[in-house]
C-alpha cells in the first residue's frame, strides 16, 4: 500500500526525498473542483462554529422592541403583539427590553410625539441616539385565512439580520401563542441558553392572558402610566381585568395604582385576585405579584426576601431595585442602603420616575438637600417627573424656606387628578406653622378633588390624617368628629391607623382600642400595624395614668423608628411625651432631639414644630432654663402667624412666660 494512497509518508521518506525523486503527477480537473468545494465547506464551517461559539447578544446589551407592522387591517393587533412580545423576552435573565420611557424620551429629543410608532428608521436613530445593540421588529400580515407573524432582530451598527422567525396561526385567536413560540426560538438564536429558555418559557397566553382585547388594553395602560399618567392608566387596566377576570399581572397593576394614589382596600383586593392567579404567569412577574401581595398584607420580612430573590434572579429588573429602596427608605430609615437600589432603577429606566423619587426622598431624610436637588432636577431633565417627583420638590423648596419653589410644584399640579396630594402637603405646612383653619381649608380642596375622582378612601385618609392632626394640638372635639367620619366612609388601614391613634391621644380609649383590634385580626402579618401603630395606640391610652408602662409599649417600635414617614416620628415624638409625664426630662429631651436631628424625614409632619415644643418642656424639666427659653422661642417664632385660640399655642405662651 503506497503512502500517497494512506494519506501517510512511507516510512524513513522525507518530503523532501519524495518532492525531488518523483515526477509530478498531472492533477485531474475534477480534483480541483473538489478541492475547492472542501475549502469553502471548511471556510463556511468555521464562519458557523464563530458564530454559534459567540452568543450574538451579552447579557448587558439592550434590544428595542420596534412596533409591530399591522397589515391585517384588524386594530386589535396594534399595540398588542409588542406587549406579547415583550412579556415572552422579558422572562429572559439573559435579554435586556429597552424600557418604553427611554424610547419616549428619545422621540422627544428628536423633535418627535412621545407616542409615535415606532418603525424602521425611527428606530433605528433610537438606538443610534440611546447606543442600543439590537432593534427587534415584528409584523403580521394575512395570507389568505391565516395570519403570518414575522421577526427579525437586526444589529442597530450594521443592520445586518442577528436572527430572524416566521410563524403562522391559523386563527386570529391563535396569534398570541405563535408570537409566543416565535418569541422563544428567537432567544436561543440571540444567545441565550437552551436550559434558561426551557426554565423561563411560561407560554404567553399563560403568562398574560387569552384574549387580544383585554391585552390591547393593558398595553394601553401601561403606555399611560410609564408616560407619568398613574390616575389615568386606572379605567384601562380595570377593562383589561373585566375582558379576562384571570388576567393576573392586569390585577397586579391595578394593586399597584391603588396603592400609590391611596385607595387600599382596592389595592388589597387586586394583590390577592392577582397572587391566587400566580401560577398563570411568568417567574419575573410571579415575583412582582408576589411583592404586591406582601406589600398588601404588610409583611416586610417576606417582602423584603422576595424583593433581594428577584434581584438575584433578574438582576436587570428594574422593578424590584425601586420597591425595595422604598422599604429601605420608608420603613426602616435606612437610607443608605435605599439611595444605590433607587439609582440602580434610574440607571436601568432613565425615563422613570420612581428611582429619582426614593433616592431623592433618601438623600433629603439624610439631610443632604443638594444631592436631593440634583436627583430631582434629572428627573425633570429626563421628562420622568410624575406626581411623587413634584411631592418632593415641593418638600424639598419648603425645607430651604424657598416660597416661590413650592408655588412652582403646586402651579405644576393645577387640574390634574393628582392635585389633591399637593393640597394635602400644603395644608400640612399650614400645619406646621399653627394655621389649623388654613390646613383645614386645604383640605376641603383636597376632598372636593378625590371626591370627584371618586376615591373614597383616599377621601378618607385626608380626613383622618386631618383628625391626627387637630388631636396633636388639642382640638379634640373636632378630631373626633372627623375621625368618625372618616370611619364611616371607609375600613381600610391607611385612614384607620391615624384615626385610632387620633381617637387615644384625644381621650377616647374604648373606640380606639376597639379599631386598632379590629385592624389587628384583619391584617394579622403587617408589621407596621402590630409593630408600631398598635403599640402608639397602647401607649396612649396608659399615658396619663401609667407613662411607664407607655414607654414600654413603644418598645417594638424602635427598629421602625426614622423611617421616612409620619409613622417614623410619631412613636418618637409619644415616647417623648410619656417621658415628660413621668417627670423624666433628660429623656425625654432625647427623643424630642431626634426628631428635630432629622429635619428631613417627613418634612412637613408637625412633630417637627411640636418637638421643639417638647424640648423646651424637657429642658424646663432638668432646670436648663437656657436651653429651655431658646427651643420655646423656636417654637413660637415657627407659630407666629398661628390661630391664637389653639390650646397647645396658649399652654406654650404661659410656659414660656414663666421662665422670663
Amino acid at each position: 500500500m503506497s503512502a500517497a494512497r494512506t494519506g501517510v509518508s512511507a516510512p524513513h521518506e522525507s518530503a523532501e526525498l519524495r518532492s525531488a525523486g518523483r515526477p509530478r503527477a498531472a492533477v485531474p480537473t475534477w480534483a480541483w473542483v473538489a478541492a475547492g468545494l472542501l475549502l469553502a465547506a471548511i471556510i463556511a464551517g468555521g464562519f458557523y462554529w464563530r458564530s454559534h461559539s459567540t452568543p450574538t447578544l451579552t447579557g448587558k446589551d439592550s434590544i428595542l422592541l420596534a412596533d409591530f407592522v399591522n397589515t391585517t387591517g384588524d386594530p386589535v393587533f396594534d399595540g398588542t403583539l409588542k406587549q406579547a412580545l415583550a412579556v415572552q423576552l422579558e422572562q429572559s435573565p439573559y435579554l435586556n427590553i429597552v424600557p418604553d420611557q427611554t424610547i419616549r424620551q428619545a422621540l422627544q429629543f428628536m423633535g418627535r410625539s412621545a407616542d409615535e410608532r415606532v418603525t424602521g428608521s425611527v428606530a433605528r436613530e433610537i438606538c443610534e441616539r440611546e447606543h442600543i445593540k439590537a432593534m427587534l421588529s415584528g409584523s403580521i400580515a394575512t395570507l389568505g385565512s391565516q395570519y403570518v407573524v414575522a421577526l427579525d432582530a437586526t444589529n442597530c451598527a450594521t443592520g445586518d439580520s442577528l436572527a430572524r422567525e416566521q410563524v403562522t396561526a391559523a386563527t386570529k385567536e391563535a396569534v398570541l401563542s405563535a408570537v409566543g413560540k416565535a418569541a422563544s426560538s428567537l432567544r436561543g438564536k440571540l444567545g441565550e441558553s437552551l436550559a434558561s429558555i426551557q426554565k423561563f418559557d411560561t407560554p404567553v397566553t399563560e403568562a398574560t392572558t387569552s384574549s387580544l382585547e383585554a391585552l390591547k388594553a393593558y398595553a394601553a395602560a401601561d403606555e399611560l402610566r410609564n408616560g407619568g399618567s398613574e390616575a389615568e392608566s386606572l379605567p384601562l387596566f380595570q377593562h383589561a381585568a373585566e375582558l379576562d377576570p384571570n388576567f393576573a399581572m392586569a390585577h397586579a397593576r391595578l394593586a399597584a395604582v391603588y396603592n400609590n394614589i391611596g385607595e387600599e382596600d382596592r389595592s388589597v383586593a387586586e394583590a390577592k385576585k392577582a397572587f391566587d392567579l400566580r401560577e398563570r404567569v411568568s417567574e419575573r412577574e410571579r415575583y412582582y405579584i408576589t411583592d404586591h401581595f406582601y406589600t398588601a398584607t404588610g409583611d416586610l420580612e417576606k417582602d423584603t426576601e422576595t424583593l433581594e430573590s428577584a434581584i438575584k434572579a433578574y438582576p436587570n429588573d428594574s422593578s424590584a431595585f425601586t420597591n425595595l429602596a422604598l422599604i429601605y427608605n420608608l420603613f426602616y430609615g435606612q437610607f443608605e442602603k435605599a439611595v444605590p437600589l433607587a439609582n440602580e432603577f434610574s440607571r436601568l429606566e432613565p425615563n422613570a420616575p420612581f428611582g429619582y423619587d426614593h433616592a431623592a426622598a433618601s438623600y433629603m431624610a439624610l439631610n443632604r438637600l443638594e444631592e436631593a436637588r440634583t436627583v430631582l432636577q434629572e428627573a425633570v431633565d429626563a421628562k420622568a417627573d410624575n406626581l411623587f417627583v413634584h411631592e418632593q420638590s415641593y418638600q424639598l423648596a419648603f425645607l430651604n424656606g424657598d416660597a416661590d419653589g413650592m408655588q412652582r410644584q403646586l402651579k405644576w399640579s393645577e387640574g390634574k387628578p393628582s392635585e389633591y396630594l399637593l393640597f394635602n402637603e400644603t395644608g400640612s405646612v399650614a400645619a406646621t406653622h399653627g394655621q389649623m383653619q388654613k390646613a383645614g381649608e386645604l383640605m376641603q380642596r383636597s376632598v372636593q378633588v378625590t371626591e370627584r375622582l371618586g376615591f373614597k378612601e383616599t377621601t378618607a385618609d385626608t380626613q383622618a390624617a386631618r383628625a391626627l392632626t387637630l388631636a396633636e394640638v388639642g382640638n379634640d372635639s373636632k378630631a373626633r368628629e372627623l375621625a368618625a367620619s372618616s370611619s364611616a366612609l371607609a375600613q381600610g388601614r391607611s385612614n384607620l391607623q391615624p384615626a385610632a391613634v387620633a381617637l387615644a391621644m384625644t381621650g377616647d380609649g374604648s373606640r380606639a382600642q376597639a379599631i386598632a383590634d379590629d385592624l389587628g385580626r384583619r391584617f394579622p402579618d403587617d408589621t407596621i400595624l402590630h409593630q408600631v401603630i398598635i403599640p402608639c395606640v397602647h401607649g396612649l391610652i396608659e399615658l396619663k395614668k401609667a407613662p411607664d408602662a407607655a414607654i414600654q409599649a413603644l418598645q417594638s417600635a424602635t427598629p421602625y423608628e426614622l423611617g421616612n414617614g409620619q409613622q417614623g416620628l410619631l412613636p418618637i415624638y409619644i415616647r417623648g411625651q410619656a417621658y415628660l409625664q413621668a417627670k423624666r426630662g433628660t429623656e425625654a429631651a432625647a427623643e424630642f432631639q431626634k426628631i428635630v436631628d432629622h429635619r428631613g424625614i417627613a418634612p412637613t409632619q408637625l412633630e417637627h414644630s411640636l418637638a421643639k415644643l417638647g424640648l423646651g418642656r424637657a429642658y424646663g424639666m432638668t432646670g436648663d432654663t437656657s436651653k429651655a427659653r431658646a427651643a420655646y422661642q423656636d417654637f413660637l417664632a415657627l407659630w407666629k402667624d398661628a390661630d391664637p385660640d389653639l390650646p397647645i399655642l396658649k399652654e406654650a405662651k404661659a410656659e414660656y412666660a414663666k421662665l422670663q
